[in-house]
């Protein structure tokens, strides 16, 4: 006797009907784990896609951006990095630059030490939400600087002003996102090439944290750096000596610290500032209502990643903190993709919101580091011209002492030192001929 649904089944043609359900059952769950894991190449069924009365699409975002050249003393936005398809990567850089016209941002308290600190969104095309986070924000700190900005707004935008110098990357992977509304395909999370560029930088490049399969959503490209998407982070880390990096994602609650790739967790390596970035994660993971997860990144999840952003910001480029953090992500779905990086449209607003509390304590968190470590804890590669200067300044001055003395007579010479017994050059030679006798 079988049972099936509770029921007694007793004949053999009960029994073979029972045996064909459950090889139905197994093969639609082995057909159900094959279209999870090829989520990448194939587009799915979707549980709902984007609404762009709530989302923003590619030229809204555009919309957006040129509004923010209404703040010329505050926002300066660099569209001369674009993607292999001409996109504007827009390059924003938040600060405060005329201090002297805009007393109302500056106060007394201000720390002397800003942390210089860069944000990425958009790396992967299917993951609409951070990049919506990242606009939120900016909104919400130039609204202070409108004329008629209540109470509330210019404080929060004098704060976040005077504890922070900010660089964003708004729209990392152009070309990735163009294909996406394109097509419809909410599965696809790489470049115009397929390309995961996160994937493509020079740290531990080539890794089995990654793959050389163009239809793989892992697909590191050809050789690191084979994308002109990743030049905006080459050049402006080179040229900045940032005190933070952090690449915003989505799709699980998570934050990551170096280092993701395979030899990291052979050789159990950690970056020297792990302990600080401990501690500030420790503080975001509770700032916000989603409990984030934390910890080194191949610890959190069961396979590492090759090759990342954050990782070359840290291993290459020296940055004290790293991170890369997952904001959100939907824990039961269906085999699709929006949903699982992207919350339903009329719910959009409400979980950007929610998320505001992380950017504030992200800032004040390292504007207090700063302030406390600005000696000891700075980026390696960073210059210190006024050091430098110093040096500069008692060379020269060591050099006209030592050019005018040798232009007077040694006796007027004057004594760097007091000493008890002064004796002259004659009595030398005259000690020196004696004992040659």
């Amino acid at each position: 006797m079988v049972l099936w649904n509770g029921n007694a089944v007793s004949t053999t043609q009960d029994k073979g009907r029972w045996f064909g359900r459950m090889m139905l059952a197994i093969f639609s769950h082995i057909f159900l784990l094959g279209s999870i894991q090829c989520l990448n190449v194939k587009p799915q069924r979707e549980v709902y896609a984007p609404n762009y009365r709530f989302y923003h699409n590619l030229t809204q975002i555009d919309t957006e951006v040129k509004l923010l050249s209404n703040f010329p003393d505050y926002v300066k936005v660099y569209r001369h990095f674009i993607s292999r398809q001409g996109r504007p990567m827009y390059l924003l850089h938040i600060s405060n630059f005329s201090d002297s016209e805009h007393k109302s941002f500056k106060d007394s308290h201000s720390p002397r030490y800003k942390p210089q600190l860069l944000f990425s969104y958009g790396e992967h095309a299917r993951e609409f939400l951070p990049v919506e986070s990242a606009i939120y924000f900016i909104k919400n700190l130039t609204g202070g600087l409108h004329s008629s900005a209540d109470v509330f707004s210019r404080k929060f935008t004098q704060r976040i002003l005077l504890h922070s110098d900010l660089y964003i990357i708004l729209m990392a992977n152009p070309d990735g996102r163009h294909f996406v509304e394109q097509t419809q395909n909410y599965c696809w999370r790489g470049t115009s090439t397929g390309v995961d560029l996160d994937r493509n930088f020079g740290w531990e490049f080539g890794g089995k944290g990654s793959s050389s399969d163009p239809n793989d959503e892992e697909y590191r490209g050809e050789e690191a750096f084979s994308e002109p998407e990743s030049k905006v982070f080459q050049d402006i880390s080179a040229d900045i000596a940032f005190d933070a990096f952090f690449s915003f994602h989505s799709g699980i609650n998570h934050i990551y610290i170096p280092y993701s790739d395979t030899k990291s967790l052979q050789l159990k390596r950690e970056p020297d500032n792990v302990q600080e970035m401990l501690s500030l994660a420790s503080r975001l993971s509770r700032c916000s209502r989603y409990n984030y997860r934390y910890g080194t990144s191949h610890h959190l999840i069961n396979y590492t990643a090759d090759g990342t952003i954050f990782d070359y910001m840290a291993g290459i480029k020296k940055i004290p903190f790293s991170f890369t953090i997952e904001l959100w992500g939907k824990q039961h779905h269906r085999p699709s993709c929006f949903d699982l990086f992207n919350p339903e449209n009329r719910k959009l607003k409400e979980v950007v919101k929610s998320l505001h509390p992380l950017y504030i304590n992200i800032i004040m968190y390292l504007s207090e580091w700063k302030s406390r470590n600005h000696q000891d804890l700075t980026n390696p590669n960073a210059e210190h011209p006024s050091l430098v200067l110093g040096y500069m300044l008692l060379g020269i001055t060591i050099a006209v002492s030592l050019m005018v003395c040798l232009h007077r007579k040694w006796r007027n010479c004057p004594q760097l030192y007091h000493h008890h017994r002064i004796v002259s050059l004659k009595t030398l030679s005259s000690s020196f001929s004696a004992k040659n006798l």
